[in-house]
């Protein structure tokens, strides 16, 4: 008797779906790299003689977007037999989801990689750090934005700003990245110091380029499944 409640329960008073959980996971991937990208951002340009109180960049979201790729493909074939239910119909576009899953993983790796700057011993001093800290920080805020709306065109299934609008102010911040990392800004840098500030320039540059990916796919999605307009 108290097995066929709990299925009872389970498939018709408080069912779970996998689909809902896809869904919510998939948008909540956008804001844990956000974070990390805040993260690195702040240590990165704190200053060296506040070690007590420096920020430390936390990775713990971006593993955790990296190691999802084998959850969500569960997730998703268990979605794909789901009756119609809540916001999901028949032949939902559960790959485009996955899709979009795979580039906020590539992401992740490159937000990762941003951790072997953070602890080179070749990064100089804060003093040089503090020539780029402006260009950098404009462009990692928008970055962040993005992610956060993308995220949030996910989780409420709204349209966001289409990706012309994204990729031509996109376009902006790498242009704005390769004066930042050009020779004549950074070249004059001893020891090694102009080439590993322009590794994190770079690295930044690539981040620019994946969430210009993503905009593009989550437009699709948005297509596919029917988001609504705001």
């Amino acid at each position: 008797m108290g097995f066929a409640v709990c299925i009872v329960t389970s498939l018709l008073i408080f069912p779970i779906w996998a689909s809902d959980e896809l869904h919510y996971s998939i948008a909540s991937k956008s804001e844990n790299l956000a974070c990390c990208i805040k993260g690195c951002l702040e240590e990165y340009f704190s200053l060296v003689n506040e070690k007590n109180n420096q920020p430390r960049a936390d990775f713990c979201g971006c593993k955790m977007v990296l190691y999802s790729k084998s959850n969500d493909e569960t997730l998703a074939n268990f979605a794909r037999w789901e009756p119609w239910h809540g916001k999901f119909g028949i032949s939902y576009p559960w790959d485009k989801y996955l899709r979009v899953g795979d580039v906020l993983r590539e992401l992740a790796v490159t937000v990762i990689s941003l951790k072997g700057c953070l602890q080179s011993p070749k990064q100089p001093s804060t003093t040089p750090r503090q020539s780029i800290k402006v260009p950098c920080e404009e462009v990692g805020s928008f970055l962040i934005g993005t992610l956060g709306e993308l995220g949030e065109s996910i989780m409420q299934m709204k349209r966001g700003p289409p990706k012309a609008s994204i990729a031509s102010k996109l376009q902006l911040m790498r242009l704005e990245l390769s004066r930042v990392a050009s020779p004549s800004n950074l070249g004059a840098l001893e020891n090694g110091e102009g080439l590993a500030m322009a590794s994190f320039v770079f690295l930044l540059m690539e981040i620019v380029e994946k969430v210009e990916v993503l905009a593009k796919e989550v437009e699709e999605l948005g297509e596919l499944a029917g988001f609504r307009t705001k």
